[in-house]
């Protein structure tokens, strides 16, 4: 599913679930593997933290310890940890995605693919279980591309287009041009607070500002170049 975002020419992402060192570790490679259809390892692991909660005495009589102690215990996002990796053009060797990537000399390309592929995945995988075909593949960003360069706030777009999605954003005026020439058609609206000296409540006053429509023979890869 990952590569539907990607330019088939450009970078490769992967996603591994890693468990975290101890007694959970044996459990989450049980629930990583959808050819199984047992898992004693997981099983006996939320079996042996239910039973732990409740043969503790401290918390027979407190309710809000109880529950912090049961969010802590069975909470299974604590149990592993997910990492994106990235593999970079012509490379086969895999860096993980993290703050020194974010903050190397790679392209705007790569940062942008590697950072919206993963968070647009779940949306991307309960659209596919819609059940009407209309189903709208719509995201919003608030804030869009604030602290990006236009290199990479262009690759954003060209990301979340290529992925199939059509999104809003927000930002801040002007900073429309950013994105502008990203082979992805859009439109600007500016937003202007109405005045309120009358004491009276007034609706915002909304106004296109530009659109943008790729000629034909603009392909999205020209602007990775």
């Amino acid at each position: 599913m990952l590569t539907e975002g990607i330019d088939p020419h450009g970078i490769r992402l992967a996603v591994d679930l890693e468990p975290l060192p101890g007694s959970t570790e044996a459990a989450v490679h049980e629930a990583c593997d959808l050819q199984l259809k047992d898992r004693p390892a997981l099983a006996a692991l939320v079996q042996n933290r239910i039973d732990r909660l409740v043969n503790d005495p401290d918390l027979a009589s407190d309710s809000d310890a109880f529950m912090d102690a049961a969010a802590e215990l069975l909470d299974t996002r604590l149990w592993s940890e997910f990492k994106i990796y990235i593999y970079r053009r012509h490379s086969d060797v895999r860096e993980l995605v993290n703050d020194a990537f974010v903050q190397s000399g790679g392209s705007g390309a790569e940062k942008a693919q590697a950072m919206v592929l993963p968070l647009l995945l779940v949306p991307k995988m309960r659209l596919r279980q819609a059940s009407k075909p209309d189903a709208p593949h719509l995201v919003m960003f608030d804030e869009f591309a604030d602290k990006l360069d236009p290199e990479t706030a262009r690759a954003f777009a060209q990301t979340i287009d290529r992925f199939g999605f059509n999104f809003i954003a927000t930002m801040p005026s002007g900073a429309q041009t950013k994105i502008l020439a990203d082979g992805v058609a859009n439109r600007a609206y500016e937003v202007l607070a109405p005045d309120r000296s009358d004491g009276k409540f007034h609706a915002n006053q909304v106004h296109e500002v530009m659109q943008w429509h790729a000629p034909e023979s603009f392909e999205a890869g020209d602007a990775d170049e």
